[in-house]
C-alpha cells in the first residue's frame, strides 16, 4: 500500500515534466520553420534583386571597417621627458654597458654589503699594523654598510688624471636601476642597483671599472669587518669608522658589485657637454617609473606617490601630448606602480642642466593616459586597430563615409524587401 501511494505522488511530477519536454519540442521546431521561412525569404530577395546581395556584402564589409575604427588597439609610441629621478629594469638578456667614461669625481660612496681588496702601501694612523701589510681584504657585512674613496690630497688637485675615474659600469639582465637622480648643488650622481638573487655567482654580476688616478687615495669604511687572521692589539669596533691611505699598485680598480647597493658619484666641477656619453644608449628595459614613494611609517595607506616628471611630449599614431610638471604617466591602467607605461627600450639618457634626467623611450601600449591625479587622468592617447593601417585623416575620412553610406544602405536595402514582399 505504502509503495503504491508513493508511485502516485511521484506521478503527477513525471506529468509536469513530460509536458515541459513537450512545450520545449514544439518552441523548438516553430523556431525551426520561421528561421527556414525567413531564409527562404531572405534568398528570394536575393535571386529577385541581384543587387542586394551586393548591397549586403558592401554594408558587411563597411561594419567591419567601421569597428575596426573603434576598437582599441596596440600601437608604438616614443617619446621624451625630462624628470628629477626615474626607476627602471633592464630586461636585456646580455651584460649591457650603462655608465662610462665618467671622469673628474672627487668622491665616490657606496652603500651596501661588499667585499673589496686593496694592494698596494698603507698609511693608518689609528692602527700602524696595516702599514707593514701589502694586501687587505675588507667584508662589509651590513646593508647599512659603508665605502668611500676620495684622492688625498683633494685640494691640491686640478688636474683630471689626479681625480677618479668611472670606466664602465656593465649591468646584468633583470637588474633593477632604483632613484637615478642628478643633484646639480652637490654636483652628484645618485643611484641604487638591485639585483636578481640568481645573479648572486661571481662571474654574474653587476661589474665596476675604476680608474683610481695617479696619487694615492683615501678611504674610509664603516660597517666593516677586518680579516680574523689579522692581529691587532685593539680590534677595531664595527661602528667605529676606519680610515687609511694606499697607494695602490694599479690605477684600475675591479669590483664585482653585490646585490642592493647605493651608489653616490660627486664630481669636482659641474659636467657640461661630456655628460651626453656617460649613459650608454639603448637600454631595454621593463617596470619603466618616474616617481618616487613617500613612506613616512609601516602602514601602506599612508604611502604618497609623487611625480618626478619636469616637462616632456609622447606620441602615438599621429597624435601628441604634452606632459607638464609633476603630472603621472601611466599605460591603460590606472596605476603608475603596479601598471606603469610600457616603455620597452631607453634609446638615449642625457642630463639637462638645472632640470634633471632626460630619457628618449619607445614602446607599445593600447593607451597613454596623463594626469596630475593617477585615479582621474585629463589627458589620453588611444589608438584603433585601423591606426596601424592607415593614416589619422584617412582613417577619420573613410569613417564618416561609412557611416553615412552604411545608413543609406540599410534604408535602400528595407524598402526594395518592403516592395518585394506586397508584390503577389
Amino acid at each position: 500500500m505504502a509503495s503504491r501511494q508513493k508511485a502516485k505522488q511521484n506521478f503527477p511530477n513525471f506529468i509536469n515534466i513530460r509536458q515541459w519536454l513537450n512545450f520545449l519540442k514544439t518552441s523548438l521546431v516553430t523556431l525551426f520553420v520561421v528561421s527556414i521561412s525567413a531564409l527562404k525569404g531572405l534568398l528570394r530577395t536575393l535571386s529577385n534583386h541581384q543587387n542586394a546581395l551586393l548591397v549586403l556584402l558592401l554594408l558587411l564589409l563597411l561594419t567591419i571597417v567601421t569597428f575596426a575604427a573603434i576598437v582599441p588597439g596596440t600601437h608604438t609610441f616614443e617619446g621624451n621627458i625630462i624628470a628629477q629621478e626615474m626607476t627602471f629594469t633592464y630586461n636585456g638578456e646580455e651584460s649591457k654597458l650603462f655608465l662610462q667614461n665618467i671622469s673628474g669625481i672627487k668622491e665616490l660612496e657606496n652603500d651596501g654589503r661588499q667585499t673589496l681588496t686593496f694592494t698596494g702601501d698603507f698609511q693608518c694612523e689609528t692602527w700602524p699594523e696595516l702599514n707593514q701589510l701589502h694586501s687587505l681584504i675588507i667584508d662589509l657585512k651590513d646593508n647599512d654598510s659603508r665605502w668611500i674613496i676620495v684622492p688625498n690630497n683633494l685640494q691640491a688637485t686640478t688636474d683630471k688624471n689626479n681625480l677618479i675615474t668611472l670606466n664602465e659600469l656593465r649591468l646584468q639582465p633583470n637588474t633593477k636601476v632604483a632613484g637615478l637622480s642628478y643633484d646639480f648643488l652637490r654636483t652628484q650622481l645618485d643611484f641604487s642597483l638591485q639585483s636578481n638573487s640568481k645573479l648572486d655567482l661571481k662571474n654574474n654580476q653587476n661589474t665596476l671599472e675604476i680608474d683610481l688616478g695617479k696619487q694615492p687615495i683615501r678611504v674610509i669604511l664603516e660597517g666593516y669587518e677586518l680579516p680574523p687572521d689579522l692581529k691587532l692589539p685593539n680590534q677595531p669596533d664595527k661602528q667605529t669608522p676606519l680610515e687609511f691611505i694606499v697607494n695602490p699598485d694599479n690605477q684600475q680598480f675591479n669590483l664585482n658589485i653585490a646585490p642592493n647597493t647605493k651608489f653616490y658619484i660627486t664630481l669636482a666641477k659641474a659636467p657640461k657637454y661630456e655628460s651626453e656619453q656617460w649613459f650608454r644608449e639603448k637600454i631595454e628595459t621593463k617596470d619603466v617609473k618616474f616617481l618616487n614613494l613617500d613612506i613616512p611609517g609601516k602602514d601602506a595607506r599612508d604611502d604618497l606617490k609623487n611625480s618626478t616628471i619636469v616637462e616632456g611630449k609622447i606620441r602615438m599614431v599621429g597624435q601628441e601630448q604634452e606632459i607638464k610638471k609633476n603630472q603621472f604617466l601611466m599605460g591603460d591602467k590606472l596605476d603608475p606602480i603596479k601598471t606603469p607605461l610600457n616603455i620597452k627600450e631607453i634609446r638615449h639618457l642625457e642630463i639637462v642642466p638645472k632640470k634633471g634626467i632626460e630619457a628618449r623611450f619607445s614602446g607599445k601600449t593600447k593607451e597613454i593616459q596623463i594626469g596630475i591625479d593617477p585615479d582621474f587622468p585629463v589627458s589620453r592617447i588611444q589608438g584603433s586597430w585601423l591606426d596601424g593601417v592607415l593614416p589619422r585623416d584617412a582613417i577619420i575620412a573613410l569613417f564618416s563615409f561609412g557611416a553615412a553610406t552604411v545608413a543609406n544602405l540599410l534604408s535602400w536595402l528595407f524598402s526594395n524587401a518592403s516592395k518585394s514582399e506586397s508584390k503577389p
